[in-house]
């Protein structure tokens, strides 16, 4: 019996299973406070050394300049009535002066101002200007180097031209007008190297000599090209003369132009420029009347000239700028308002004087023009 009940005992005992049941709490955070300093915020401070830029102050020195105006890019518009003139390069052979919107470079040519793009330069390089020693002759060399000098400043949309005049004759330096490129400012160089020369023996570079004959025979056969000129005149020459039948036109029978005027005459029929500028050394036309000619005759005749090949606008007219090398002294005033006047104010022109070239000469001129004038003047 007692067997038996230990089996049932061990029976039930197997049976049973011992379960173990762990309950996990759910975990909680809480908030504890935490206890920061409170900083000022500071505004950056970053060292700046700031250092005087020391300037000086500039050397009054009388210059010939160019101011270069920004130029827009060359369009081609309709003829637009009452607006003056070309735009840019654009405007080639129809005269006048800025389009809209457009500006031109400001040009300071010996103390005369104008503006434009299509430019050309008239010198004298006679016996007044060239004489027949180096100290005379240095007048003509400052005005060829300062030529020189503002051509190299030209913007290179500008179109120009170079005559050189003495009574009779007048010479191109080409027979159309360039682009102001480095290629065509340096043919200006070139085209002048050989002008007045300081030491030699002659008297101007308009004696011809042998060349004579060629230049005579070129003059009505404009525009043809004269080589192999003497050693103080121009590499080469396209010499022009007046035809008889715009003589006749806007003078009358048996006058012409000269001086200065057949160069005028050039340029506005052969160029067309919008801007000229002229050198002279105090002499208009003789057929104008007087020694000094007859500046108001000489203004009436290009009007007509100048209607004829611009149009009656007068906003497209060139302007006509004189610098007049004085000799003397001469009332200034008398100079610009009385005789040469009449043509600046008639063709919105500007004009100057030079009574001193020396004003004009780099140091160097200087030094050579003194040594000159303590060997040669009286």
């Amino acid at each position: 019996m007692s067997l038996g009940i230990h089996a049932v005992l061990i029976v039930v005992a197997l049976s049973f299973v011992a379960v173990t049941v762990y309950q996990k709490e759910d975990q909680t955070f809480e908030q504890v406070k935490v206890k920061r300093p409170n900083v000022k915020l500071k505004k950056l401070q970053v060292p700046v050394k700031i250092q005087k830029k020391q300037t000086q102050k500039p050397k009054l020195r009388q210059r010939i300049v160019v101011k270069q105006a920004v130029k827009m890019p060359d369009i081609k518009m309709p003829e637009i009535t009452g607006v003056k003139g070309g735009m840019g390069a654009a405007g080639a052979g129809d005269g006048g002066g800025s389009g809209i919107g457009f500006s031109m470079p400001e040009i300071d040519f010996f103390g005369a101002k104008g503006k434009g793009d299509k430019v050309v330069f008239i010198v004298h390089f006679g016996p007044a200007t060239i004489g027949n020693n180096p100290y005379t002759r240095m007048t003509g060399y400052t005005i060829r180097k300062r030529l020189e000098d503002l051509i190299n400043e030209l913007p290179g949309v500008t179109l120009f031209n170079v005559a050189a005049y003495w009574m009779r004759d007048t010479i191109a330096l080409s027979p159309e007008m360039m682009l102001a490129t480095p290629e065509n400012k340096q043919k200006v160089m070139d085209w002048m190297a050989p002008v007045n020369p300081l030491e030699g023996n002659y008297s101007h570079c308009f004696v011809w000599g042998g060349a004579n004959g060629k230049v005579v025979a070129a003059r009505k056969k404009y525009p043809q090209r004269v080589e192999g000129l003497p050693f103080y005149s121009p590499k080469w020459a396209y010499p022009y003369e007046v035809p008889g039948a715009i003589n006749n036109k806007y003078l009358g029978a048996g006058k012409t132009y000269e001086h200065w005027n057949r160069g005028v005459t050039w340029a506005l029929q052969t160029q067309k420029p919008d801007t000229i500028f002229i050198l002279t050394t105090n002499y208009i036309d003789a057929w104008g009347g007087g020694a000094k000619g007859n500046p108001a005759k000489v203004a009436a005749s290009y009007k007509k000239m100048i209607q004829d090949v611009y149009g009656p606008d007068r906003n497209r007219w060139p302007s006509l700028n004189v610098v007049v090398l004085e000799y003397g002294n001469q009332d200034p005033n008398n100079i610009l308002n009385n005789q040469y006047g009449p043509i600046i104010k008639a063709f919105r022109g500007d004009g100057s004087i030079i009574h001193d070239i020396s004003k004009y000469m780099t140091d160097e001129e200087k030094d050579k023009y003194r040594a000159y004038k303590s060997q040669y003047s009286k």
